[in-house]
């Protein structure tokens, strides 16, 4: 029987969810006028991810606390979470949120991506809110030890 896993984003509005989505897919999930007009995700976008002979879909989910109910549809249902914090920003209130919801939801099983790495001051910065994901958030998905680093 062949496997099939659902990822779901989460995280907070303007970290890249969708941003990655794409690069990991090629898929652009933002598919609605308004969407592109405003720049954020307000509903749900799916995108195929092909993983060495596993078949994946992605959930994109709306960052924003006025979609909240948009996210928790999406993420219902997930198996892993890819959870997304700007290395600009760092862990944000969406992002604490978003975890809430996936924990609520019995979503165990998470990655974190570190995106905009270009946007932080310098390597310092970085690996302060690296070290803010490890004790906020990595914790809540059993993770510990694990170096992150940020890759273009």
């Amino acid at each position: 029987m062949e496997r099939h896993l659902v990822i779901g984003t989460a995280g907070h509005i303007d970290h890249g969810k969708t941003a990655l989505v794409k690069a990991l897919t090629g898929v652009d999930t933002d598919r609605l006028a308004e969407e592109k007009r405003r720049g954020i995700t307000i509903d749900l976008g799916f995108a195929p991810l092909a993983l060495l002979g596993l078949e994946a879909s992605v959930v994109d989910v709306p960052g924003h606390e006025g979609f909240i109910r948009n996210m928790v549809a999406g993420a219902t249902g997930v198996d892993l979470a890819l959870l997304v914090v700007a290395a600009d920003e760092g862990v944000m209130p969406q992002t604490t949120e978003h975890l809430a919801i996936l924990r609520f939801l019995g979503v165990s099983r998470g990655v974190i991506a570190l995106t905009k790495c270009d946007l932080a001051p310098d390597a310092a910065w970085r690996a302060l809110v690296a070290d803010e994901i490890r004790e906020k958030i990595a914790a809540a998905f059993g993770v510990t030890g694990r170096s992150s680093r940020c890759r273009r």
